[in-house]
């Protein structure tokens, strides 16, 4: 922001959220299948 010399931190953020956080360009958050958490191996 400062270095961009912009006063407001919405024009320099790469990947704008709506007010309650979601990216909806990428749909996120967005729910897991078992099939991503086993790839990563990852256990809940």
């Amino acid at each position: 922001m400062i270095l961009a010399g912009e006063p407001n931190i919405r024009e320099v953020i790469a990947f704008p959220k709506t007010g309650d956080g979601r990216d909806l360009m990428m749909d996120a958050p967005a729910e897991i299948d078992k099939k991503q958490l086993k790839e990563l191996h990852i256990k809940l």
